[in-house]
Order: structure tokens, then sequence, then C-alpha cells
């Protein structure tokens, strides 16, 4: 009877000593990879401008968007649609897609969420919807103007040149400041206030009515 109580009571101490290793590893194992994710989340940071509020989105209520801050703001700022156009989208997409789907899952110890396909889907297709219109410029009244040589050669640094006409002319100071902010995350050349105002005036010039 002695001998089967010594018995349990090992039996005991043993489980309890696994248990408690196993959580001192996974402990090391979390702090281990905790530097590995942040130098990640810096790592994608650092390549993108520093994203936009949600609410800021075309349609912020609508599936896509929701989809959009739900997914993308896991490693970086809320991307615009329209820093890419249509054509440039699924390639960002499929190369994001692959990088959740591999850090998801309790894959490298990464609390990351990955798309199914019917939410990819929809992400896709908003994306499509709200992305960067561009226009040719030899198209473009006005574009051998002072104020639209100062547009395209500032508004060319980071994307196709977009059109004009995207926006209105109240919506356009907002997304003026804005590319400021992220053409300064990126490195890029910032113009001085004479030559922003020349480029919102040629923008608001040929703005949707």
């Amino acid at each position: 009877m002695k001998n089967n109580r010594r018995l349990l009571k090992a039996a005991v101490i043993l489980l309890m000593a696994g248990i408690v290793g196993q959580f001192a590893i996974h402990n090391m194992t979390q702090k281990k990879n905790m530097p590995m994710m942040r130098d990640m989340g810096r790592m994608f940071k650092s390549r993108m401008p520093p994203g936009i509020n949600p609410e800021q989105l075309p349609e912020p209520e609508s599936a896509g968007a929701r989809l959009l801050g739900r997914y993308c703001s896991q490693c970086h700022g809320v991307p615009g649609p329209g820093i890419h156009t249509a054509d440039e989208w699924p390639v960002v997409v499929a190369r994001m897609n692959r990088r959740m789907q591999m850090m998801s899952g309790g894959r490298m110890m990464m609390s990351i969420e990955a798309p199914d396909d019917r939410e990819l889907k929809i992400l896709m297709t908003y994306l499509e919807k709200n992305s960067q219109q561009t226009i040719d410029a030899s198209k473009l009244a006005g574009a051998n103007t002072p104020n639209g040589k100062a547009f395209k050669k500032i508004c060319s640094q980071c994307h196709a040149l977009p059109d004009p006409a995207q926006h209105t002319g109240s919506e356009w100071p907002a997304v003026v400041r804005r590319m400021r902010v992220n053409m300064s995350t990126l490195g890029k050349e910032l113009p001085d206030q004479a030559t922003t105002d020349m480029i919102l005036n040629f923008l608001q010039e040929h703005a949707a009515k």
C-alpha cells in the first residue's frame, strides 16, 4: 500500500515537472521569437507608407474595407486602395497573402490571421474598384504648364500619374497632405510649399465636378 502511494506520488511529481518544463520551453520560445516579430514588423513598416485611418477608406463600412483593416493592419498601416492600380493589386495581394498564410495557424509562433478564399475575393474586388486611376499626361490638358509640370514631376515619384478626375476639388487637399507624409516616410523628394500649391491648383482645376 505504501509502495503504491510512493509510486503515485512520484508519478504526480513527474507529471507536474513535465508540465512546468513544457511551459518554460514555450515561454522561452515566445521570448526568443519576440525580437524576430518586432524586426519583421519594423521591416514591413519601413517599406510602407504610414497608412490611413480606416474611417477614411472608400466605403468604410463595406465588407472589403473591413477586411482591409482587419488583415492588412497586422503588419503595417492600413494601405489606401489608391497606392496601386487595378493591374498591380493582384500581384501585391498574392504576395501579402503568402506571408499571412505562412505566419498563420501557429506557424512561426505568430498570431497572424490569414483570409480564406471568399474573403480574399471580396478584398480583391474592393481594392480593384477603388484602385489608383491613372492618366496619360499627353492626354491631359495643361500638362505642359508650370503647374502641370510640377504635378508630373512630383506625383510620378511613387506611383503612376494619377487622374485628377478621380477626386473632387474639395477632396484633393487631404489627399495631397497624406501623400506628403507618405513621401517623407519613403524618403522621396518633398516639394516646397509653393510647388505643393501649384500641384494642388492643377489637381483642383482638373478634378471631378
